[in-house]
Parts: structure tokens; C-alpha cells; sequence
């Protein structure tokens, strides 16, 4: 990589860091001043690299959130191990620390921008969704699941695997606290769900993939 390419990116990753961790002490309502004077550089560096404050915002929340899709791929070729695989990093990236306190941030503060928050909802929650749509469209198409609208179906999956844990952890709250205990969670929602819409043929064939049936 080019000294300057690199020097670029180190940049631009200053500045978003910086402006996550504003973000995390003062909310939105953050100004660009003081991502610039956090990070080390001018307000129009800032400008050049995200182009606004929406822009800077979008790359947050995509800091935050993407690692949770980026794993899935659209096509979920083996469907019962890709579902396991999202499931858990979901639940465990949804655990980590600052998610938590990004959704404290977010859900108190937010709702005073409804622009920034359709960003927020497209970029994060939209986003996860359509991809896991398309992997059960996919497998829809290959006779793995029962034909149904596979955007619902993507919503459902992920409510039951939220659960009520994220609002447990955002009143600080006890909740699925080790690793142990989100995997077995995931692997309950996700025998549960493919219960419900394999075909009834694969339905009755034994999971590939047994889960412990411990109590979450």
C-alpha cells in the first residue's frame, strides 16, 4: 500500500474513533469542531473525508454495526451452519460493550434527529436484515425453507434472537453474560426457527448440528 494511501486511512479511521467516542460522552448533538480538535485535524479534513455530519454519522454506525453482516454471505450455501455462525456473532457483538452503550446513547438522544435516525435504522438494523433476507431467499429457492416473505421471516429471526437482552443490558440488567450462554441461546432460536419453516420433509430429518438444551 502507498505510504500516502495508508496515511489516508489512518486519517480517516482518527477521525471516526474520534467522533465514536464524542458521540459516546456527549450524544449527537456532538459538533464537528470537536471531532476535528479530538482527532488532531482541521474541521474541513473532517468535511473532505465524510463530506457532512450525516456522512461521519453513517460511517459510525457502520463501524459499530457492520462486523454483525459481514460474515453472512447472501448466498448461505450450507444454511443450518450459516445461520449458527450469524446467530452467535450477532448475540456476541450485540454483548460487547460499547454496542451496549452505543444503544444507551442512541435510544436516549437519537430520537431529537429523525433524519439521522432513518440513517441509523438503514445503515444498521435495515442493513442486517435484508442481508439475512436474502440467504433465506436463497435457500427458499434451493427447497431448504418453505416459500414465505423472507424479509418477515428475516425480522422474526432476529427478534428471537434479541430477545429482551439488549434491555436488559441497556437498564444494566443481568443478561446472557458468557459466551456459553449466548450460543446456546442462538442455537435455540435458530432449531426453533428452521423447525418452523423447513419444508416438512426436512423437517423431520435430525439436525445436523444438535444443541444443548440447557436453560438460557
Amino acid at each position: 500500500m502507498p505510504a500516502s494511501v495508508s496515511s489516508t486511512s489512518r486519517r480517516h479511521q482518527r477521525m471516526r474513533e474520534a467522533a465514536i467516542e464524542l458521540m459516546f460522552e456527549m450524544g449527537y448533538a456532538v459538533s464537528m469542531d470537536a471531532v476535528a480538535q479530538r482527532a488532531g485535524c482541521s474541521k474541513q479534513t473532517v468535511y473532505a473525508h465524510f463530506g457532512s455530519k450525516e456522512g461521519l454519522f453513517r460511517s459510525v454506525v457502520n463501524e459499530l454495526l457492520g462486523p454483525i453482516g459481514a460474515n453472512l454471505a447472501t448466498d448461505c450455501e450450507n444454511l443450518e451452519s450459516a445461520l449458527r455462525q450469524f446467530a452467535r456473532a450477532h448475540l456476541e457483538h450485540l454483548a460487547e460493550p460499547r454496542t451496549v452503550t452505543a444503544v444507551r446513547m442512541l435510544t436516549t438522544d437519537i430520537a431529537r434527529f429523525p433524519e439521522e435516525a432513518r440513517a441509523l435504522f438503514n445503515a444498521g438494523a435495515l442493513s442486517i436484515q435484508q442481508r439475512l433476507a436474502d440467504c433465506l431467499a436463497a435457500a427458499m429457492d434451493r427447497g431448504e425453507l418453505r416459500h414465505e416473505d423472507p424479509s418477515a421471516l428475516a425480522e422474526m429471526l432476529l427478534g428471537m434472537l434479541v430477545g429482551f437482552d439488549i434491555d436488559r443490558r441497556r437498564l444494566g440488567l443481568a443478561g446472557r453474560d458468557t459466551p456459553q450462554q449466548r450460543a446456546d441461546w442462538a442455537d435455540r432460536v435458530i432449531d426453533a426457527f428452521l423447525r418452523a419453516y423447513r419444508p416438512p420433509a426436512a423437517s423431520s430429518s435430525p439436525s445436523t448440528t444438535p444443541s444443548p438444551r440447557m436453560p438460557s
